[in-house]
């Protein structure tokens, strides 16, 4: 530990307040550690109030310490995990603010070399204080879980175990360039979020200002070293601890990644496929009380050596968000899979495959813009009503024929559940720039299409081209009477960069864009269809782990906070 650097605070001190430590726990507020470059970093220390020796819990990230006991409805950034519940069974929460960040010392570089490497000091150090008995695991959800790859992989001695949840493992194809297309609507906010957190409370003697990100991303549009240096799924072959991989169906940003980041890891690894969240990841894994329930028997199986029952259990559980039933499975991508083609026709979509020309269908843009702001899908082919239920799970594709009047253009692709009343529900999404077509065969796998996204090929206008499009995987049954939707455009008012900017350049309209559904260019889906569900019945606490889906970014109440031991 060393003295508190200078500071100086830009608010009031009256604003400069102390986290509530939940009740039955104690707080060391404010400890600064050493890191093997001589920057100090700043944690919390949430103990049980007995002396003793216990079994420790870090979280790290660079959103504030600060704020982590308030109710996570109230911010995206509290993420940390539910201290006062496993300081009441017995664990000692360290929350660490990172490098650069909040009372931190250094410069926040997004998973830099430096930051790679204090988990490993962070883990050690806990390892060594006197409340810890030398046993040390992870928990933290979104960014706190991209800390607990890079730790896991530079294998500090004293970490036992993981547990993430919402953890992509590839920056470039989750959060920055899905599809190799900018991911505006989360960069343009997200990294004023994180500046934000970065300056609180003001300057601190030995901190940097944070790298300028927005200006690395848009100087970076091709996948290449520096994404890999900061993406996990470059070190998974390190983890050789225990991870326990909580996956909240449908994420805009962490699903795919993280799924395919599971596949990677060959350490002992457990699969928690839980029901969509919405925005609202973050408030699940801090106050459900069936899902801290089963991650709490993590913790205890590998940091106190419980018997808790969980490693007898298979790999992988899956919540079927069609059914609202759980199955079990002992791998991932799901045994016994069949992966089937399902065509587009002219407005249908189904197993039998076209046979003859038809002609293509055709919009322009920027004219098609005015469906979309009118919610009206731009394109649409829907199956005939299911006459038995269609079990899906796993990984999917759209292999799309079609060709554009300009040189490049964007392909939006959308898979819903129509039910008997008109009801609609999102399903999966996926996204590509035609530019990006490319696909290394060598490294795709069955509904997995992978794309160097390394250089932008011009389309040649009025040519029709064969695309790949991956979306995001999905586990759902389609009822009996229901119809799969799919839909697809070249525009995302919700996604993409309204004020367009460079795109003028990039992406030249007016541009008329055609899809071809004819017997010479099949245009058609890749779907995980699944045998009957596992008879095996679901234990609790998996069992018990369902919620409804809340649309929006507000949540106006703070159910289920604090989650506290029964």
């Amino acid at each position: 530990m060393i003295d508190t650097p200078r500071f100086e605070h830009i608010y009031p001190d009256a604003y400069m307040r102390s986290p509530v430590p939940p009740p039955g726990a104690a707080l060391d507020e404010n400890v600064y550690v050493a890191m093997r470059d001589g920057v100090h970093l700043c944690v919390d220390i949430y103990r049980p109030p007995a002396a003793g020796h216990y079994p420790a819990l870090l979280s790290l990230s660079p959103y504030s310490k600060d704020i982590q006991q308030q109710p996570p409805q109230w911010s995206h950034a509290i993420e940390s995990g539910a201290t006062g519940f496993y300081v009441a069974h017995g664990y000692v929460h360290v929350i660490a603010q990172a490098r650069g960040a909040g009372r931190s010392q250094g410069q926040w570089r997004w998973f830099d070399g430096k930051e790679r490497t204090d988990g490993y000091d962070l883990i050690e150090w806990t390892a060594r204080q006197p409340w810890c008995d030398g046993n040390v695991g992870m928990i933290g959800d979104s960014y706190w879980s991209w800390s607990q790859y890079f730790a896991a992989a530079a294998q500090p001695p004293h970490l036992r175990c993981i547990c993430q949840c919402d953890g992509t493992t590839d920056l470039y194809r989750d959060a920055c360039y899905p599809g190799g297309i900018f991911n505006a609507s989360f960069i343009n906010h997200w990294i004023a979020y994180q500046a934000a957190m970065a300056a609180w409370p003001g300057p601190v003697e030995g901190k940097e200002p944070p790298i300028n990100l927005h200006w690395e991303i848009v100087n970076r549009p091709y996948d290449g070293a520096w994404w890999q240096e900061r993406s996990a799924r470059t070190y998974l072959d390190r983890i050789q601890v225990p991870v326990l991989s909580i996956a909240p169906q449908g994420g805009q940003m962490h699903f795919r990644g993280q799924l395919a980041g599971y596949t990677e890891i060959t350490a002992p690894k457990k699969l928690l496929v839980v029901p969509p969240t919405g925005f609202w990841s973050h408030v699940r894994y801090l106050t459900h009380p069936a899902l801290n329930a089963q991650m709490l028997r993590w913790f205890d199986h590998w940091l106190k050596g419980v018997d808790t029952g969980i490693m007898d259990e298979p790999e992988v559980a899956v919540f079927d968000s069609g059914s609202r039933r759980w199955s079990y499975a002992d791998a991932y991508p799901l045994p016994g899979t069949r992966w089937t083609i399902f065509y587009l026709r002219a407005d249908t979509i189904g197993p039998a495959p076209p046979t003859g020309d038809e002609a293509p269908d055709i919009y322009r843009l920027p004219d098609s813009y005015a469906q979309l702001i009118a919610g009206k899908p731009v394109l649409a082919y829907q199956t005939a009503p299911f006459e038995q239920p269609l079990r899906l799970g796993g990984p999917l594709s759209l292999t799309l024929y079609a060709s554009s009047s300009q040189i490049d253009t964007l392909w939006f692709v959308n898979l819903l559940d129509l039910a008997p009343d008109g009801r609609a529900a999102p399903l999966s999404r996926g996204m590509l720039r035609a530019s990006f077509r490319e696909v290394d065969a060598a490294r795709s796998k069955p509904g997995q299409p992978w794309h160097p996204f390394t250089r932008m090929q011009p389309l040649e206008p009025g040519r029709v081209t064969e695309f790949q499009i991956e979306l995001r995987p999905l586990f759902h049954t389609f009822k009996r009477g229901h119809r799969l939707q799919l839909m697809i455009a070249s525009e995302d008012i919700h996604f993409n960069n309204p004020l367009r900017q460079i795109e003028v350049q990039l992406l030249p309209w007016p541009v008329e864009n055609a899809v071809y559904h004819c017997a010479p260019q099949p245009s058609h889906l890749v779907l995980p269809v699944l045998p009957e569900a596992d008879e095996r019945p679901v234990l609790p606490p998996v069992s018990d782990i369902d919620w409804p889906l809340l649309p929006g970014q507000w949540m106006p109440n703070m159910d289920g906070w604090p989650l506290m031991a029964r």
